[in-house]
């Protein structure tokens, strides 16, 4: 499965699995929590105009950067950058 196709609760799983933290937290569509994970992981976010506006998002750190990834808000491609920087663009099934 790759990073790109995750969405909904499937995203929100994988974050939690990437935060160490238990299912059940919406992530990828409440700002409320999703916002803070932003700052904490260091997450670059843009609309990217030569994309039709798309977002795209990538984790930024000390010891490089993770893939960038898309999605239709900013807290999807930020939520797909953190599963993609810890587990990498394909995912097991």
């Amino acid at each position: 499965m790759k990073v790109s196709d995750l969405a909904g609760p499937a995203l929100d799983t994988w974050v939690s699995k990437a935060l160490a933290k238990p299912a059940g937290t919406a992530y990828s569509s409440n700002w409320e929590v999703g916002g803070p994970v932003i700052e904490k992981e260091r997450i670059h976010v843009a609309p990217m105009p030569g994309k039709g506006w798309v977002w795209c998002a990538v984790v930024v750190s000390e010891t490089g950067k993770g893939a960038w990834q898309e999605g239709r808000t900013p807290l999807i491609a930020a939520m797909r950058a953190l599963v993609a920087s810890r587990y990498g663009t394909n995912l097991p099934e």
